[in-house]
């Protein structure tokens, strides 16, 4: 399996009118992959009955936000990490800096180096009516 892209036309910015239009490669976005999918698979691959998975992916989803909310980093081991950044108003000293210099907070994902390098074995294919109906009949990889 691959994943498929296709060509996107892109003006150039600051350009009065838009200038001349340049082509970008960008994926062609196929169906999302929901939670029940997840959860069916899991349990398809395992001991474990679809309730039992969906029941544990749930109390997962839950603790994540909690250790967030918390400052802690949460460490998903091979899939990477996820921690909480924040963005404030500059001032000229330390004591001026308060609760009321945060502007927003931002949850970050960094992947984990066996995630990217996993990814780094990715096959693209360009995007036809041909490739979506040949690669449509394909397995996923495991």
């Amino acid at each position: 399996m691959s994943i498929l892209y296709k060509a996107i036309g892109r003006t150039q910015p600051g350009v009065a009118g838009g200038g001349q239009i340049k082509y970008y490669a960008g994926i062609k976005r196929e169906r999302e992959v929901t939670l029940r999918e997840m959860v069916r698979e899991i349990s398809s691959r395992s001991t474990v009955t679809t309730a039992d998975a969906m029941a544990v992916i749930e109390n997962f989803l839950e603790l994540i936000p909690k250790f967030l909310r918390n400052g802690r980093t949460v460490n998903l081991s091979q899939l990477g990490s996820f921690r909480v950044n924040i963005s404030s108003k500059g001032y000229d000293t330390p004591d001026e800096v308060g609760n009321y210099s945060i502007k927003r907070n931002k949850i970050s994902f960094l992947p984990s180096a066996e995630m990217r390098e996993n990814m780094g074995t990715v096959r693209y294919t360009k995007y036809t009516e041909l490739s979506s109906t040949l690669l449509s009949n394909e397995p996923d990889e495991e």
